[in-house]
């Protein structure tokens, strides 16, 4: 009986951990993602977007219970997991072998990356703050992109969870018996390959519009035109 339960429970906490990667974590790094490409309108257009979500009523609810208590229980029993499997993809050279040694490193880059960038950019809003008093998250981003370590580090972040996400979401499929036969499991890892790519496409889209000089925001621009056209009159 005791074997029983413990066999349940582990049964309950595989399928638990198999949805809070899909749900929420998976949408909100497609969110995430989406949000950022606004980098490639400007700084302003960036700026207002990082203000408006940052001003969304009940926040910390949100964070909290929605992406942050998910991500760690994700996060701690997939350790365990990791920690309990025996990957053997030398001795038996099968794809979903590979893939299954792929998630697990991936796994712990993804922990990585994450940690460093909550840490480094949600809780470290000084960091932000420009020359007028205000946060501009767009000039940050822009300053740490041009340090190539930083660049390629999120740069292998984003390809670690854009993996981590589409074969994620295979085994999801499986797991949860959505797909069963092989051709069904084959076409859907050939369809979460070309979301990947998109996927990865999208972060490294969004990478190089912070790349582009920040432009004065309009009250600036305002004060640039203005004394330009005084400048010009006193000539």
């Amino acid at each position: 009986m005791h074997q029983e339960r413990i066999i349940y429970s582990e049964f309950v906490l595989r399928r638990l951990h198999s949805l809070t990667g899909l749900v929420p974590l998976t949408f909100f790094i497609f969110f995430h993602l989406f949000a950022n490409s606004f980098s490639t309108k400007g700084e302003d257009a960036f700026n207002a977007t990082v203000a408006s979500l940052r001003g969304l009523p009940y926040l910390h609810a949100i964070e909290w219970g929605a992406l942050f208590a998910p991500f760690l229980f994700h996060m701690i029993y997939g350790v365990l997991i990791i920690l309990s499997g025996a990957p053997n993809p030398i001795r038996y050279k099968y794809p979903r072998n590979w893939a299954y040694v792929a998630q697990r490193v991936t796994a712990v880059v993804v922990f990585a990356f994450v940690l460093y960038h909550v840490i480094s950019l949600r809780f470290m809003d000084y960091r932000a703050i420009d020359e007028t008093g205000k946060l501009n998250f767009y000039q940050l981003l822009h300053r740490e992109f041009q340090k190539p370590l930083i660049y390629w580090w999120y740069v292998l972040g984003i390809a670690c969870t854009s993996f981590h996400v589409a074969n994620g979401f295979c085994t999801f499929c499986m797991t949860w018996g959505i797909t069963v036969g092989r051709k069904s499991q084959r076409n859907l890892a050939v369809a979460m390959t070309i979301v990947g790519f998109l996927l990865f496409g999208m972060g490294v889209t969004a990478i190089h519009g912070f790349l582009n000089s920040p432009q004065p925001d309009r009250a600036q621009r305002v004060e640039l035109f203005v004394n330009g056209s005084t400048a010009s009159a006193e000539q």
